[in-house]
């Protein structure tokens, strides 16, 4: 299937969530119209308002839609009519919620629905969609090297088994590999009456800078970026944090293969793993100290496990091979969220 290029136009659903709006930047940076869904009408403004302070250059290629429930068949008709290309981003983040239809549902309807506004829509020729690692094995998985072969079965097995006492992040990992399961049964399903392929680029956990400067303060990041300021720059810190050693991706690389997804022709009907190393909180931690900017940083306690047996890795050579892709370091990744978080006067707890 012939991948698209820059002058073509993206729909990115989930446009307004941290990889979102990585992704909505990067497309107008290299050309793309964008079509850019949200759920609400507030967000949608709140998106439009965005491109136009942060990239008056490229607003005249970018388009809000609002879309509120993701489920509904025929929910992404009008944000999808004129595209070439599809980032489906969009799924619910109630992972932490009891009852099960609140996320396990809507994860699968709400891909399966853009996939039809997609088949319908005759225009589309590449739909890219964020899967997670998650759909392969859980962080506390197995250890062992997992690869784009892999799923994470026992997640849903582990859910239908223990219903709403299942571990939250097992919910979460269960929706994940449910949404790109019937991503593919779909794809299956339809595969003589479809004008488009498909390409699931799966990340893990993604970490960096915000894409959006406006945010107002860091206890307003809901993503992983969220995560990382409660635990490696809160005072005092997130207590317990996950006591894990954990796959790690910088967003910003993430993002990059889901547009190199669209535009290589290799990557059309392949699951292909967006992840960069292991590494632990206390790694983590002395890299930021090495920067020498954030004194602060030894007057706060920290419980950081050093010591930790081996861990489930998700290997990255077939993204690697296809996308020819150079992953950042984490110190280079942790120097750029430093020095964005300074600039907007979040660590200054830890600057003296």
């Amino acid at each position: 299937m012939p991948a698209i290029s820059p002058q073509d136009t993206v729909l990115v659903a989930g446009a307004n969530g941290y990889m979102g709006l990585w992704a909505v930047r990067a497309l107008l940076e290299r050309g793309y119209a964008v079509h850019g869904v949200a759920r609400t009408t507030k967000k949608a403004q709140d998106l439009s308002a965005w491109i136009a302070r942060d990239l008056p250059a490229h607003a005249s290629r970018f388009e809000s839609f609002v879309v509120p429930d993701i489920a509904m068949d025929g929910a992404f008709d009008e944000a999808i009519a004129g595209a070439q290309g599809v980032i489906h981003m969009a799924s619910p983040v109630t992972h932490w919620a009891e009852e099960l239809e609140l996320y396990m549902v809507p994860a699968a309807n709400g891909t399966t629905s853009l996939l039809k506004s997609a088949q319908s829509s005759g225009t589309v020729k590449r739909v890219v969609i964020t899967g997670s690692t998650a759909a392969m094995a859980s962080t506390f998985g197995l250890a062992q090297t997992y690869t784009e072969v892999d799923w994470n079965d026992s997640a849903v097995e582990t859910v239908e088994r223990e219903g709403k006492a299942a571990p939250g992040a097992i919910k979460y990992d269960a929706s994940k590999m449910l949404a790109e399961r019937a991503a593919w049964k779909f794809m299956d399903e339809h595969e003589d009456d479809v004008s488009f392929d498909l390409s699931v680029v799966s990340p893990s956990w993604a970490f960096g800078p915000i894409a959006d400067r406006t945010t107002p303060s860091p206890d307003a990041m809901t993503s992983t970026a969220g995560l990382l300021y409660m635990i490696l720059f809160k005072d005092p810190p997130l207590e317990p944090y996950p006591d894990c050693i954990f796959n790690y991706v910088d967003v910003r690389d993430a993002i990059d293969m889901q547009i190199k997804a669209l535009e290589v022709e290799a990557a059309g009907g392949e699951r292909i793993i967006s992840n960069s190393h292991l590494i632990t909180w206390a790694e983590c931690a002395d890299t930021v100290k090495t920067l020498g900017v954030l004194p602060g940083l030894d007057k706060v306690e920290r419980h950081f496990k050093r010591e930790y047996p081996p861990a489930p890795y998700f290997s990255n050579e077939k993204a690697v091979r296809i996308f020819g892709i150079k992953f950042r370091s984490v110190q280079d990744t942790l120097k750029d969220i430093v020095e964005q978080w300074k600039s907007l006067g979040w660590l200054k707890h830890l600057e003296a």
